[in-house]
Formats: structure tokens, C-alpha cells, sequence
């Protein structure tokens, strides 16, 4: 019978061969996994694209100009326009906010009885006038259509 010798080289031919063999199934499961993974983020990315031409979609209708203009006049009805009579011309007749010791309110701390001799204070402030200046307002118009075209010149 004859002696098996192996030699060196050929074990360690033999040895690469085995962990070529090991790599290879090793990469080969891991870019299955990552393909895997990849199909599910595409299909999320197609369905938050759904989602977004929905919205999209959504928007468009509820800002339909009819319908805009259908709330306007349903909700802004009991709204009224400025006039610059209302306007004040000096911020200081407005009065300031009376404190709760001004109003007869005193804290728990302090003793019940009523405070003597409380009486608002007018604070004056030294703020300058504000000067309307007169200008011509365009007419009012109730139809939305024609309020656009003022606005930014379009037209149907």
C-alpha cells in the first residue's frame, strides 16, 4: 500500500478553496438580505408617493375658489371694514389694565380687610401720534373672482 502524503501546498490550495467557498455563500446571503430590504423601502417610497398625490389632490379641492368664497361669506359675513375714523390717533387715551389691588383683589396672604382709598391710576404714556394719511381705498367687491384679478391680475 502506498503512503497519502499531502503535500503543503496542496492543503493549503485545498484550505482557500474551502474559505472562498464560505465567503461566497456569506456575501451571497447578505446582498439577499439587503435586496430584501431594499424591495420594502421601494415600496414604502411608492406608497408615501400615493399618500403625497392624495394630499395633493385633497388640497386642490378645498381650495376651490367657489368654495373659498362660499366660506367667506358664510363665516367673514358679520365682519365689517375698518374705517379710518376708528383708527386712534394717540395710543395714550387708551387705559392701562388696573391691577388686581386696583380691583379690590388681594392675595390670600394679606390680611381680609379691604384696602382704603384705592383708585385707578391713568398711566400717561410718552409714545408719539400716529398720523393716518388719507388714501383712496378701492371700491368693495363681493365677488371673489374679480378680488383675485385685483390681487395678482388673474383672470378665467
Amino acid at each position: 500500500m502506498k503512503k497519502f502524503v499531502l503535500r503543503l501546498s496542496t492543503m493549503m490550495a485545498i484550505l482557500m478553496a474551502v474559505l472562498s467557498g464560505v465567503s461566497l455563500f456569506w456575501v451571497s446571503q447578505q446582498v439577499q438580505m439587503l435586496e430584501r430590504k431594499q424591495r420594502v423601502i421601494k415600496q414604502q417610497v411608492v406608497s408615501e408617493q400615493e399618500g403625497i398625490r392624495v394630499l395633493d389632490a385633497e388640497w386642490d379641492y378645498l381650495n376651490r375658489p367657489d368654495r373659498l368664497e362660499r366660506l367667506a361669506k358664510r363665516y367673514l359675513r358679520s365682519m365689517e371694514q375698518v374705517e379710518p375714523e376708528d383708527i386712534l390717533k394717540n395710543a395714550n387715551v387708551v387705559p392701562e389694565k388696573p391691577t388686581d389691588i386696583e380691583m379690590g383683589i388681594v392675595p390670600a396672604a394679606y390680611p381680609v380687610s379691604k384696602p382704603k382709598n384705592l383708585t385707578a391710576k391713568r398711566v400717561v404714556r410718552d409714545t408719539p401720534e400716529v398720523k393716518i394719511s388719507e388714501t383712496k381705498s378701492p371700491n368693495p367687491t363681493s365677488d371673489f373672482q374679480s378680488v383675485l384679478s385685483q390681487i395678482g391680475g388673474i383672470d378665467e
